[in-house]
This record gives structure tokens, C-alpha cells and sequence, in this order.
């Protein structure tokens, strides 16, 4: 009979138990892995999440020589022999290393980051490199999300059709970004779980869209080495899964802990204290992501059904807590008005180190916006048509001095913040919209910040989700609501809507 495998709903620890069970070698997996990518990455759908794909005869060797380690009675851990997709953004030397531009391409990368190393040692499959807004979102003023001169447009798995012109840069149609790859890689099947990077919103505003879990962990927690760095103390690394017990496993991988430092998980709101923000003050404005009739009324009336659930269900629940705006916390800083600048003096000073992991590529930053206009028919498109972020990295004149003091005045405002809302309310996170500043205040605070999947839009299918916040290296407590919530509501993560409700199941 054969074993019939659901490639969209599959979890990592699901799949693990196929292959402890000898159902499914590691081998059989990749397999399945790369034809669904084949399928639907330029093919098919055309979700175009996929960059570049690792040589088929080099991921199967490994995949033969973890299964037969697997036989021998030896795993290296819960992740043994599964595969996972890394978003284009970390140096790799037998994949192409590009942050989606066609400069990096060019050009071959001396090393590979530390956390290949990591991920090898765990018994992970390297399978394959997602698409990204380029180079971070560090290229251009509102170039589309999840677009970059190499990959394309990623695309929303769950939206129909192409994006409409002249829709804002996170427009709903869209897979949001700039980890739009990863995202889009595990809601399509095209891998279990995968990795994104994220400053201000890069995993988490996708995780929403697609309606996975996902979580930007706490910077400074991850070994960056090899990553393209955004700024010290506010970006991190984190892990997009189907299960909140696969995000918790991954991120104590990467964070070199023990595989289950973060389980057991729990699976009801006993003990557990929640804020939630009042919705009508927490909205992306309608330049970044267009109003549609009636779906904040169809967002707000899901969050305060979750929050009812779940205050029916033993967990303490309160509602419209007071958290200051991202206006008021971005405020605080004395010399600039928007917290990039800060990541433009931080991107200044530490990418050229960066540029110096390839060979044959642009050295400098200067060297990069030149190559750019030089190669214009490579790196531009009517839409997509300007590097203004990475001349305002070239450009920026700010001192050390002056960075020290912003980066001070707001963090000392975001930390407050939402201090002040977990002591006067005596509670553990604090959960708002996606479609919100809330990971910005994350930034801002260089605190974690998780994905819970709360719904699908009814004029298009996108996802819509709640993001939840907690102090610096209290992943533990996201991991607890994740769970619960998990537990709680099945149903957010398991509808198919859009254009992958066809028929992703395969018979091997």
C-alpha cells in the first residue's frame, strides 16, 4: 500500500517519525522535496521561492550517508536527515551566495557562514537557497517585497495571480518580505522548514502572510557570521515551520542548545498571561499595504475571538493594554526621525568586511551602486527601479557618537514601553496585529518576536496573523503561547486557501 505524504501539512517532526519508523528514507524525502520544487518554483505555480537548488548528486549522497547512519542506530538529533532551505542571504560555497542581486552572483564565496556547520552537525539537508527582497531590503525605497533582479517575484501562495500594478510594496497580494522565500518555501511544500533573517518585520510579516510559525529570536543569540548584516542588537535569525514544536527545535539548534531546551511545549493557557494591544491603534498605513473593505473588521473580530477562546479555556486574558505607539518610541531619539538611519550608519561600517567574503564581486559599497547603474538592464525594472537605500548607506554621515546616543534613547524607549505594560498589567507577552509597527518596537527593543497564524483574508486569501513579544531571551514563554495556541487553533494553520489548495499530496 502506498504511503501517502501531504507535502503542505508535513512537519518536521512528523517527518521524522516516518524515517524513525523506516516508512521513508531521507533519500525519498529529498526526492519528494526537489520535485515539488521543480514543480511549482518556476513551473506550475510559479511561486518563484527558489533561487538556487543544491547539486542533486551532493544532497543525495548526504541524504544516503544520514540514513545510514540512521541504520547504524545513530542520529544526531530531532532533525536528523531533514531537509531545509536557508534564505539567500548567507555565504555558502557550493551554492551560489547572490542576496538576490546579480553583482554577488558573480562571484564566488570563500566561505561558508557558521551556522552551515551548525545545521550540518544537527543533521539537517541543506536542499536549497530562497528568493529575498535583495539584498535585505537594503536596495532600494520601496521596491516590491520579495522581488530581487535574481530570483523575480516571489509569490504568495495562497493569493492568486500576479500582483496588481501599482500596488504598494507590501501590498496584500504579495508574500510580504524580505524572507518572502522561506515563507513561501514550507507553505508550498517545497521543504519542512526553512530560515529567514529578519530587522524590522523580514520574518515575521511573511510567516503572516503564508500562515506558518515562525520567530525572529533575540539578536545576538545566532551566530551572524556569513549572514549580510543589518545592525548589531536588532537583527536576528529565526526558523519558519508548520508547528511550533519545529521552530522551538530549530531555534535551539541555531542558538547552540540543546535540541530540547525549549520542550516540553505546553498545550493548554493554564498559567499563561497574555496582553493584547487595541487593534485600531496598531495599523500598517494604507501607502505600505492598501485599506480593503472590511478586513480590519475581519482581523479585529478574530483576534477578539482568540482572545475569548483562550480566556474560556484558563488563560488570562487582557485586552487593549496601553503600549505606546511606534511614533511615540521612535520619538525618543534626539537627532533622527527614523530608526534606518541608524541601520545605515550600522550597514556603513560593516559591509565591507562582508563584500570581502567573494571573490569577483564589488568591495565596497560604492563599488555596488556603480556596478548596479553599469549592469541597469540586470538590476532594474520599470517597478522595481531605484538603490536609493543603498545610497543613503554610502551617504550617511552620522558619528559613532550620534549612533550611540539615538540607538540608547531608543531602546531605553521600546524596553519601557513595554516593561511598563507587563508590570502594570502583570503579564508575560503582548500580542498586536501583523499588519502593525509591532516589529518595529521589536527592533527597536532587540527583543524576540513569534508568528502566531490567525486567519485568511476573505478578499484573497493572504494569511493574517498576531505577532507576540517578549523580553530578550524569553523565547521560552513565545514558545508556551505558540504551543497553546497551536493546540488551540488547528484550523489557522491547516486551511488551504488560494492558489495552493490544489492537490500538493503525493503517493510514494
Amino acid at each position: 500500500m502506498a504511503l501517502k505524504v501531504n507535502l503542505l501539512k508535513l512537519t518536521a517532526t512528523e517527518l521524522q517519525k516516518l524515517l524513525s519508523d523506516g516508512l521513508l528514507t531521507s533519500r525519498d524525502a529529498v526526492e519528494l522535496y526537489l520535485a515539488q520544487i521543480a514543480k511549482h518554483n518556476h513551473s506550475g505555480l510559479q511561486l518563484n521561492a527558489i533561487i538556487s537548488v543544491a547539486n542533486r548528486t551532493d544532497i543525495l549522497q548526504r541524504a544516503d550517508l544520514l540514513d545510514e547512519e540512521r541504520k547504524q542506530g545513530k542520529t544526531r538529533g530531532p532533525l536528523h536527515g531533514v531537509p531545509i532551505i536557508l534564505k539567500d542571504i548567507c555565504v555558502t560555497r557550493n551554492m551560489p551566495s547572490t542576496c538576490g542581486s546579480y553583482a554577488l552572483r558573480q562571484g564566488e564565496a570563500k566561505v561558508d557562514a557558521n551556522i552551515i556547520g551548525t545545521l550540518n552537525n544537527a543533521g539537517l539537508i541543506i536542499i536549497a537557497k530562497a528568493n529575498i527582497s535583495e539584498l535585505g531590503n537594503a536596495k532600494g525605497d520601496r521596491l516590491m517585497a520579495g522581488w530581487s533582479a535574481v530570483g523575480g517575484q516571489t509569490k504568495n501562495p495562497h493569493v492568486e495571480g500576479d500582483i496588481p500594478l501599482g500596488a504598494p510594496f507590501l501590498t496584500s497580494w504579495g508574500p510580504a518580505g524580505s524572507s518572502s522565500g522561506s515563507a513561501t518555501a514550507v507553505a508550498a511544500g517545497f521543504s519542512p522548514i526553512s530560515l529567514g533573517t529578519e530587522l524590522e518585520g523580514s520574518i515575521t510579516w511573511p510567516a503572516a502572510r503564508a500562515g506558518l510559525y515562525a520567530i525572529k529570536l533575540t539578536p545576538g543569540s545566532v551566530d551572524q557570521h556569513g549572514f549580510q548584516p543589518g545592525a548589531a542588537g536588532f537583527d536576528c535569525q529565526g526558523p519558519y515551520a508548520k508547528s511550533s514544536t519545529d521552530v522551538a527545535i530549530l531555534s535551539a539548534i541555531i542558538q547552540l542548545l540543546s535540541p530540547d531546551h525549549y520542550l516540553p511545549l505546553a498545550t493548554t493557557w493554564n498559567g499563561l498571561r497574555l496582553g493584547f494591544v487595541e487593534p485600531s491603534l496598531w495599523r500598517t498605513p494604507g501607502d505600505v499595504v492598501e485599506e480593503v473593505d472590511g478586513f480590519f473588521h475581519q482581523t479585529d473580530s478574530a483576534l477578539l475571538a482568540a482572545s475569548t477562546v483562550i480566556e474560556g479555556r484558563g488563560g488570562t486574558v487582557v485586552r487593549s493594554v496601553n503600549l505606546s505607539t511606534w511614533e511615540e518610541i521612535a520619538s525618543a531619539m534626539p537627532d533622527v526621525d527614523d530608526m534606518a538611519e541608524l541601520f545605515s550608519y550600522q550597514m556603513k561600517m560593516t559591509w565591507p568586511s562582508f563584500l570581502a567574503l567573494w571573490d569577483g564581486t564589488p568591495q565596497t559599497v560604492e563599488d555596488l551602486i556603480r556596478w548596479n547603474e553599469a549592469h541597469a538592464d540586470l538590476e532594474f525594472t520599470p517597478r522595481d527601479n531605484n538603490q536609493r537605500a543603498l545610497e543613503s548607506i554610502r551617504d550617511s554621515t552620522m558619528t559613532k557618537e550620534q549612533y550611540d546616543r539615538n540607538v540608547e534613547a531608543l531602546r531605553a524607549a521600546a524596553r519601557g514601553a513595554i516593561h511598563k505594560v507587563l508590570d502594570n498589567h502583570d503579564i508575560d507577552v503582548i500580542l498586536a496585529p501583523s499588519d502593525s509597527r509591532m516589529n518595529s518596537v521589536a527592533a527597536a527593543a532587540g527583543y524576540p518576536l513569534g508568528n502566531l497564524p490567525l486567519g485568511y483574508a476573505d478578499f484573497n486569501g493572504r494569511g493574517f496573523s498576531l505577532h507576540v513579544i517578549a523580553p530578550a531571551g524569553d523565547e521560552a514563554k513565545i514558545f508556551q503561547v505558540m504551543s497553546a495556541w497551536e493546540a488551540t487553533f488547528p484550523e489557522n494553520e491547516e486551511e488551504e486557501a488560494g492558489a495552493i489548495g490544489v492537490n500538493f499530496s503525493v503517493d510514494y
